[in-house]
């Protein structure tokens, strides 16, 4: 993630759905994006990246088919070639995704579950995108 912003010492408040700091965060106007890479668990070198518009700020998950799930602020499913960051397949779910992906198995069949909604998150990450459509879904994908 590549945002600045300004952090200041002050009690704040606990909100409901709003991230939380501890302090005051105000997000600078300005260029900001985010980013997937992947690294080489063995020398720690960087085999690809993927520049995205947006923050990334759902969590990932890497299969054992060499598949990464992960989604968008803007609302977009993704999967990743974990070899090559190739994006394999995108689903517009319509609202924002901050979440985690989860994977399970029923009767041999692999299922990938994404939850999508972004509660009070947007306003934090991507203030550019407050005022999107706010909702809350889990899709649920069969893998072939």
């Amino acid at each position: 993630m590549e945002l600045c912003a300004t952090f200041t010492s002050s009690e704040t408040e606990f909100a409901e759905s709003m991230p939380y700091w501890g302090s005051a965060f105000q997000p600078l106007k300005g260029e900001q994006w985010g980013g997937i890479k992947a690294f080489d668990a063995s020398t720690g070198e960087e085999v690809w990246s993927v520049r995205t518009e947006h923050p990334i700020i759902a969590s990932m998950l890497s299969t054992a088919g060499g598949v990464v799930f992960t989604g968008k602020p803007t609302g977009e499913a993704i999967a990743l070639d974990a070899r090559t960051g190739e994006e394999l397949w995108s689903f517009q779910t319509g609202n924002g995704i901050h979440s985690s992906p989860v994977t399970y198995s029923v009767n041999g069949k692999q299922y990938v579950a994404i939850p999508s909604g972004w509660g009070g998150w947007l306003e934090g990450f991507a203030p550019e995108l407050y005022g999107a459509p706010r909702g809350t879904t889990l899709f649920v994908f069969a893998l072939p």
